[in-house]
């Protein structure tokens, strides 16, 4: 339950004045009030409310307890089919605002039910929840989620590469009873349901949005959903989908929500280990390109570094050759400054010129000497 808008609601709630009648009024209140989504159960554990419920007749109470039930963890169709039953006596009849309200907390737990039997199809596991909501389309974006899913859901459920679970209109419709009459799911009905789900996004119930060319809910189970008091995701998320109360009343139902929760917390460590593992393969091959970098930058520094020398030593060489060139390679002789020498220029032109160096050089046939 928000904090914010349900503390002077709960205060009347603990007053110790309550009576039967101010009772009913505050859970007709607390049930059509527009950001109460959880918490109905806590109120009913409140001690001043279970001494005003014991007060009130066996028929009101249970009636008043189960609507209260019914908004906590029930659904539309569960609503429906107690008013079949039993009428009055077992559950409430809801006005328009509180049926809109039980239909969007009927959605939540419907997409609730398809994201946790994804994941268990994915992982592997045990589908646990029993919304009884078929017919959903897969969708992901993963390649070894849609390998997995293909093995084990092949042909079943289609996918389009957004990572988005897909949720028929008709499907929605048949759970959330619409039209009212259960009549045919038609056009008109097609835009009672479509402003039905805008509101629950508009509302923050769910993650989603809606589909008109495939006529679907299209759930976004990643997209984390901003608390009712104003804080952004780094003040804290509570999901894709709004939570619901835990049906805990009965041994069979506790034991449903424990093994829901273990489930949960299980596919959470596995995914967790998995991330980690990622991120030490992605560190290892990072280490790995960064030294293999800094070999090449050294390799290319000592090139540089050495290319002065090198090309130094190139000029030399040429140089060397010219001259070589020149030299004659007869039996040998001295030269030595200001003598006449016989130059060949690249030309192959013969030239005669005078040394102007202040050494004198003999070629013969024991290599050069310099005098």
């Amino acid at each position: 339950m928000t904090a914010n808008v349900s503390s002077g609601l709960l205060d009347e709630f603990r007053s110790a004045s309550l009576n039967p009648q101010l009772l009913l009024s505050l859970v007709h209140r607390l049930l059509s009030h527009p950001k109460i989504h959880n918490g109905f159960v806590d109120v009913l554990k409140l001690p001043s409310v279970r001494k005003t419920l014991d007060e009130l007749d066996d028929g009101k109470r249970t009636a008043l307890v189960k609507t209260v039930e019914l908004f906590a963890f029930g659904t539309v169709r569960e609503y429906h089919r107690l008013k079949e039953e039993g009428g009055e006596s077992v559950v409430w009849t809801l006005n328009d605002v509180q049926l809109e309200k039980l239909r969007m907390l009927s959605v939540a737990s419907i997409a609730r039910g398809q994201i946790e039997e994804f994941h268990s199809e994915v992982d592997g596991g045990v589908v646990l929840s029993s919304s009884g909501c078929g017919d959903v389309e897969m969708t992901d974006n993963a390649p070894f989620r849609q390998q997995k899913l293909n093995k084990t859901e092949k042909g079943k459920k289609k996918k389009d590469g957004n990572g988005m679970l897909s949720i028929p209109y008709y499907r929605l419709a048949s759970e959330l009873r619409i039209p009212d009459d259960g009549g045919t799911f038609d056009e008109r009905s097609t835009r009672q349901l479509e402003d039905l789900l805008i509101q629950c996004v508009y509302s923050n119930v769910l993650a989603a949005k809606l589909d008109q060319s495939s006529r679907s809910l299209r759930l976004e189970p990643h997209v984390a959903l901003a608390r009712d008091d104003g804080s952004g995701p780094s003040g804290g998320v509570c999901g894709s989908v709004i939570s619901r109360d835990l049906n805990t009343l009965a041994p069979e139902s506790a034991r449903a929500e424990a093994t829901r929760m273990i489930s949960t917390l299980k596919r959470f460590l596995k995914r967790s280990d998995d991330l980690l593992s990622t991120l030490e393969c992605s560190r290892e091959a990072t280490q790995t390109d960064r030294r293999e970098d800094e070999a090449r930058w050294r390799e290319v520094r000592r090139v540089v570094e050495e290319s002065p020398s090198r090309m130094r030593e190139a000029a030399l060489a040429g140089v060397g050759g010219m001259q070589g060139m020149g030299m004659g390679m007869g039996g040998g002789g001295m030269m030595g400054s200001g003598e006449p020498m016989e130059v060949v220029d690249m030309a192959g032109r013969r030239q005669v010129k005078r040394s102007k160096g202040g050494h004198s050089m003999m070629m013969g046939g024991g290599g050069v000497r310099f005098g």
